[in-house]
């Protein structure tokens, strides 16, 4: 009975386990009551610690353990030496300059175990005695081989030999500093020379100097290369009498011949023309016109001859002479030319964008060949165009204009203030809110308003001062190339007219020589793009980005071993002959004209501060108060630039101002 009891206990438990399973014998995904019954995780003894063994023990399971033996690291005596002797010099030292090169040089001693570069054997070795005769001919190249400190080259070994190796890195690096123009920086006597020359690393620097082949050489490489600075170099020799001037060449001699005058037809004719520069446009070359005539008399009337339109003796005496020798200018404007060759990038770009300021040319050269030229404007000189290196990335097409502060202040804001809240809207012109959106001028308290913090934008016109396009490199000081309207100031001699960006005289043709030559695009396009339905404030971004050098050279080789040389319009020469010439860099920074400049806007800025908005919204008007605190000097101020002074505002408590912080360089002294 027992038997059959449990037999039927099994086929129950059987059936119930059926009745789970499926046919296919998977669960079912019926879940059962006991699933929500929250189950313990199985106790895991954790292992005991293993002991540790013993040596006997660790030998009988490893074997014999061989461990190899290190020999200390020695350190040469020479370099633990060189590391001391900086050391003992930095402490010593209190020139930030001058600790920096001490540092670059303990890092590379020490760091990487380097050197000696100049010791063998505890006297200098021939590649050092070849870098200091180099040094020492640094009066080659504008510079003063007394500024290198060369260690004497007769050595007595130990402590000689040690302070040798350092003062001889020393020298050579600060040879390499002044190849580079780094003996001040040029914004230290003018903000608005702005180049930020780098030299060489030391960890770069010393040893290739060490192992070249030709030191001598390798010091000369650390100059500018370009063939103006090269001949620059040369006049400055012939100018400080360390080199004889090149005797002149003599031009092509016109033989003896015949009395020729207007009408006559002879070989020589062509041969003054060519002497003269006077092509023949409309004749044969050979053919004596009266245009060739007119030069004839004119030059014989510059040399105190007779006035004749004839080819005779005197003539050809006058041409067949040798050409009195070339005024070379002052050794002190060569110099100063050459430091800034120093200034620029040693790579000025296959393709490169040359602004000379005081020339008021544009250049554009590929692969070292000028494939276009042109007049520009450039700053006032209390505006100046600053000289730095950039890149362009784009040109903007029927651009945007932003009306600048002196604009605003001298010539919108009397209009604005006496009534006449529609001269905005005749010049094309809008204030753009922060949002981004445009402020009705009718809104604005002009008696209190102040008129440099509110942005004020005009769109393309005829009168638009940017013209039909502008030539983007952006830069901090917020200049760049672009069109006018003022075409007729480009027959000046001397112009200085703009705020500190560049005005190119025939824009369009610079764009179709960047589309044509540099981007390979079809020139078609830009007439598309100034049409009248063109988009407005186009920014077309350049394939390839162009370098610009807005430079600042007075001495400019003219081909022929002379120099065509320009005015020093901003007086930087001047400044740079005095700093050279050991003239205090403070004295010169405080009568920097950018530091003046920058002085009285801070002036202006601190006296007129407004800390209320300066417009009305829905129709409840928020007046706008100022923080010039009853101050004389504030309202002499204000009316210094063109705007009558707010009338005072009596208050019972005095109100805390909030401050509006000016920015420098202001973007708005540049158009």
């Amino acid at each position: 009975m027992r038997v059959s009891t449990s037999v039927l206990s099994g086929a129950v438990g059987l059936v119930l386990v059926a009745g789970v399973l499926g046919a296919s014998g998977h669960a079912r995904a019926e879940r059962m009551w006991t699933d929500d019954i929250p189950v313990g995780r199985p106790y895991v003894k954790p292992p005991l610690p293993a002991r540790p063994m013993s040596e006997a023990q660790l030998v009988a399971t490893l074997g014999p353990v061989s461990i190899p033996m290190l020999e200390p690291v020695q350190l040469d005596a020479l370099r633990t030496g060189v590391l001391e002797e900086i050391t003992r010099l930095k402490a010593m030292e209190e020139d930030p300059q001058r600790i920096s090169l001490l540092d670059a040089l303990g890092s590379l001693y020490g760091g990487d175990l380097a050197g000696p570069f100049w010791i063998e054997n505890g006297k200098f070795s021939q590649k050092a005695r070849i870098a200091a005769a180099e040094m020492a001919r640094a009066d080659d190249y504008a510079l003063d081989p007394a500024a290198f400190e060369v260690p004497s080259m007769e050595l007595a070994g130990g402590v000689d030999a040690v302070r040798a190796e350092v003062g001889m890195s020393l020298a050579v690096m600060a040879y390499a500093r002044e190849a580079f123009g780094m003996q001040f920086e040029p914004n230290s006597i003018s903000l608005w020379l702005d180049h930020k020359p780098q030299g060489p690393e030391a960890s770069d620097l010393l040893p290739r100097v060490s192992s070249a082949a030709d030191p001598g050489a390798e010091l000369r490489r650390l100059h500018p290369s370009h063939p103006a600075f090269e001949a620059l170099r040369r006049a400055y020799l012939v100018a400080t009498g360390r080199r004889a001037p090149e005797p002149p060449t003599l031009p092509p001699q016109i033989p003896d011949g015949p009395r020729l005058k207007v009408g006559d037809d002879h070989p020589h004719v062509a041969l003054v023309r060519e002497r003269l520069d006077v092509p023949a446009d409309s004749v044969e070359p050979t053919y004596l016109d009266r245009e060739l005539g007119n030069e004839i008399r004119n030059f014989l009337r510059r040399n105190g001859k007779r006035r004749v339109r004839e080819i005779n003796d005197d003539l050809r005496a006058l041409l067949n002479a040798p050409p009195p020798p070339k005024k070379l200018p002052d050794a002190k404007v060569i110099e100063a030319n050459m430091l800034r060759w120093r200034w620029l990038p040693r790579e000025l770009g296959s393709v490169h964008v040359w602004n000379n300021i005081p020339e008021f040319t544009t250049r554009l050269f590929k692969d070292g060949e000028k494939i276009h030229e042109e007049r520009i404007i450039v700053g006032q000189t209390d505006q100046q165009t600053p000289v730095f290196s950039d890149t362009m990335n784009k040109i903007v097409f029927k651009p945007q204009w932003g009306v600048p502060n002196s604009i605003k202040v001298t010539d919108l804001l009397p209009r604005l203030r006496g009534g006449d809240t529609d001269v905005l809207a005749r010049r094309g012109m809008k204030i753009i809110g922060s949002s981004g959106r445009e402020i009705s001028p009718h809104r604005i308290r002009w008696s209190s308003a102040d008129i440099r913090y509110m942005s004020i934008v005009q769109g393309p016109s005829a009168w638009n001062p940017l013209g039909q396009m502008k030539f983007m490199f952006p830069n901090h000081h917020a200049v760049y190339m672009h069109d006018t309207t003022s075409k007729h100031l480009f027959s000046s001699r001397e112009r200085t007219f703009s705020h500190g960006c560049i005005r190119v005289r025939n824009p369009r043709k610079l764009a179709e020589v960047i589309f044509e030559d540099v981007q390979g695009w079809d020139i078609k396009r830009i007439p598309e793009l100034l049409g009248r339905r063109a988009e407005d404030n186009n920014e077309v971004y350049l394939d390839k980005p162009i370098a610009v050098h807005n430079v600042y050279f007075t001495l400019v080789p003219d081909g022929q071993g002379g120099f065509r040389q320009f005015k020093d319009v901003y007086g930087h020469d001047r400044r740079i002959i005095q700093a050279l010439q050991g003239k205090s860099l403070r004295w010169i920074a405080a009568n920097d004209p950018a530091r003046i400049h920058k002085r009285r806007v801070q002036e202006i800025e601190r006296s007129s501060r407004y800390n209320r908005s300066s417009y009305s919204s829905s129709g409840s008007s928020r007046r706008a108060a100022s923080s010039e605190g009853g101050s004389s000097f504030a309202s002499s101020q204000r009316s210094s630039l063109g705007a009558p002074s707010p009338a005072p505002v009596r208050r019972a408590k005095p109100r805390v101002s909030r401050q509006i912080k000016p920015a420098w360089p202001p973007h708005f002294w540049y158009d």
